[in-house]
């Protein structure tokens, strides 16, 4: 079975896929290094220009919150192309804005469609591929996902320096049109389609929780974390985010069949899987905005910084994704967890006095546990649920590895505005290491709380496995 043979159609269309998904992970960041570039050309603070990310990745997880739907609605090729033709046309868009608001309409645009073509990445491997290599198919997709934040800061930062931040939309293009070409002539489609009605409602619900959260965040790097906008969005947000799940249990139309979550195992995969993103987007944004502001590298040299982590990254995810399939999850995903948090004391404990080598060495650290775990978190908590559920959980996964990068984005930069706004008088590259210290300080609270979640997991799936085998 382990060497069960992969028809080429199948390769393929998992590449098309792997393809689209990249290029629309790749931009998620690639913008991240041009802020300073964009707050001096459009006037605007950095609360206002980060919502290019922020809002980008809100509209990605609104988006995969209804894959699961319209997978079951439509077909699967169908959805790929529009996706495909949405990347196109909003890639157009940035790369001629006149302005800021045209091209953060643009970045939307977009969002909408990698919010698909990530699930449908997933949805392929986890039909076509047989059990017994899908942790290795499973590493190679999250590769893609995982790896492409990383790659987003050097290649933006390439492009800006060379040319301008135009240009990252323009050399994407070719790239989408090839991936969409061959998706739509390999793309299988296994289920049948079902005409079931849309929660409209629950829509609404969710992407007003999901605006409110983010917002919250937003807001707390402008008024502060004790202020009445901070809590208030934030509350009403979590409020309108259990209005949300109490509808879904209750509805016939089902948006997300919040079934999923009746399994502990997944919840405590997903968990760390969310926190594992919220790091991995957050200090992608966090570290090339450091090169520039605190020691005055060039977009490209800050960008360049976290190339090497993310090659080891890329190397490293297929292959632990194998050793899922022969030892396990509880091996990498532990060993991943582990070398994270060691990577983020480092940060933590340098964070006012990094250069250009450390960012390079500390990022290769965690560049190595994230191969290990990031992957093979998702792959572990999609297989603890039924299959009928498993669309269900793609699309959770999904949905949780965008928003997390929403909310990494909101809170990195709000946390580094709070210090430049500080009012002491000290040098805006001395208050925005500052700022980056309490970054890499809550960075390592995450770590440890995701390590410790994964330890809890795996004792927790032995003690169910040893209960089903004693019955």
């Amino acid at each position: 079975m382990e060497n069960q043979a992969i028809p080429k159609k199948t390769l393929l269309a998992i590449l098309g896929a792997s393809l689209m998904a990249f290029c629309g992970v790749l931009v998620e960041t690639s913008m991240n290094v041009t802020f300073p570039t964009l707050m001096k050309q459009f006037g605007l603070p950095m609360n206002v220009v980060q919502w290019i990310a922020t809002g980008y990745l809100l509209l990605v997880s609104l988006t995969m919150a209804t894959s699961a739907f319209v997978q079951r609605r439509f077909k699967i090729r169908s959805i790929f192309i529009f996706a495909g033709l949405a990347f196109i046309v909003g890639s157009f868009v940035c790369a001629l804005a006149p302005s800021f608001t045209v091209l953060l309409i643009g970045r939307l645009i977009q969002a909408v469609a990698t919010g698909y073509a990530i699930p449908l990445l997933f949805a392929i491997i986890l039909q076509q591929i047989p059990v017994a290599r899908l942790g290795s198919f499973m590493g190679l997709g999250s590769m893609v996902v995982g790896i492409a934040p990383s790659l987003g800061p050097t290649y933006g930062g390439m492009s800006t320096y060379l040319f301008t931040w135009r240009e990252i939309f323009w050399f994407i293009l070719p790239v989408v049109v090839i991936a969409v070409l061959l998706g739509s002539f390999t793309i299988p489609q296994k289920f049948e389609t079902h005409r079931d009605p849309f929660d409209t409602f629950g829509f609404i619900l969710l992407a007003v929780a999901f605006f409110l959260v983010a917002e919250s965040f937003t807001d707390a790097g402008t008024y502060g974390w004790i202020s009445i906008q901070f809590w208030g969005f934030l509350v009403v947000g979590l409020l309108v985010l259990a209005w949300f799940a109490y509808h879904s249990t209750h509805s016939k139309r089902i948006l997300l069949d919040l079934a999923i979550f009746k399994s502990p195992t997944l919840v405590l995969s997903l968990i760390p899987y969310f926190l594992l993103q919220l790091i991995n987007i957050g200090i992608s944004y966090l570290l090339p905005n450091y090169g520039q502001l605190v020691f005055g590298a060039n977009s490209l040299v800050a960008g360049s910084a976290i190339l090497l982590g993310s090659l080891a990254a890329a190397v490293i995810q297929p292959l632990s994704g194998r050793v899922l399939d022969n030892r396990g999850a509880a091996v990498p995903i532990r060993i991943g967890g582990a070398i994270i948090v060691i990577a983020m004391v480092l940060f933590a404990s340098f964070g006012l006095h990094l250069t250009n080598t450390l960012i390079v060495l500390f990022y290769l650290v965690f560049g190595i546990g994230f191969g290990f775990s990031f992957g093979n978190a998702m792959t572990n908590g999609i297989q603890q649920v039924d299959l009928k559920l498993q669309q269900d959980a793609n699309a959770m996964f999904s949905t949780s590895q965008q928003y997390a990068g929403a909310i990494g984005t909101a809170i990195m930069a709000t946390l580094l505005t709070s210090s430049q706004e500080s009012g002491r008088h000290l040098s805006q590259a001395v208050l925005s290491a500052q700022g980056s210290e309490h970054d890499f300080i809550l960075l390592v609270v995450l770590s440890i709380v995701a390590f410790g979640l994964m330890i809890v997991n795996f004792r927790k799936q032995a003690q169910l496995k040893t209960t089903k085998s004693v019955f």
